[in-house]
């Protein structure tokens, strides 16, 4: 799974820091055993020996996390299910963002706007407005989800 250099880099600190902790994958690096830079080969990295050169050393920015499900532990497996839980439940509260958003923007009528039955024209401008804080909560729920697992 592709991540970016300051996810690598937070994943090498959080390792170095609490070396007892098991990550159940490797941290692997493209190109980071040569100094050319039409290397394509990924190199795993090891936080004690790597750490200072990745920091240094911004040319080191295509990382990449691999499977590596030797011996899962209490920890690591609790951690997992969390995962496993929170992207189920982000899927259900999406789906039921964007449901309600498109329910009220079919009750919305575009030309409601000039009516002078104030009821409906009060009416048409919930519905509106209850369609556009789902939408709007939406795009903030899809923009914090990307930003969370990149």
């Amino acid at each position: 799974m592709p991540i970016s250099r300051e996810h690598a880099l937070l994943i090498i600190k959080y390792l170095l820091d609490h070396p007892t902790f098991y990550f159940p994958f490797v941290l692997v690096c493209k190109g980071y055993a040569s100094n050319t830079y039409k290397d394509d080969d990924f190199v795993e990295i090891i936080p004690s020996d790597d750490y200072e050169n990745l920091v240094e050393n911004r040319h080191y920015d295509t990382f990449e996390l691999w499977e590596n499900v030797q011996k899962l532990d209490v920890e690591t497996l609790q951690l997992m299910s969390k995962g496993f839980i929170e992207h189920i439940m982000a899927h259900s509260i999406e789906t039921e963002l964007l449901e309600n958003a498109k329910k009220y923007r079919a009750l919305w009528k575009e030309e409601l706007w000039e009516s002078t039955d104030i009821e409906k024209f009060a009416q048409n401008e919930y519905f509106g407005a209850k369609a556009e804080g789902f939408e709007e909560s939406l795009e903030i729920f899809k923009k914090h989800l990307a930003s969370s697992y990149m």
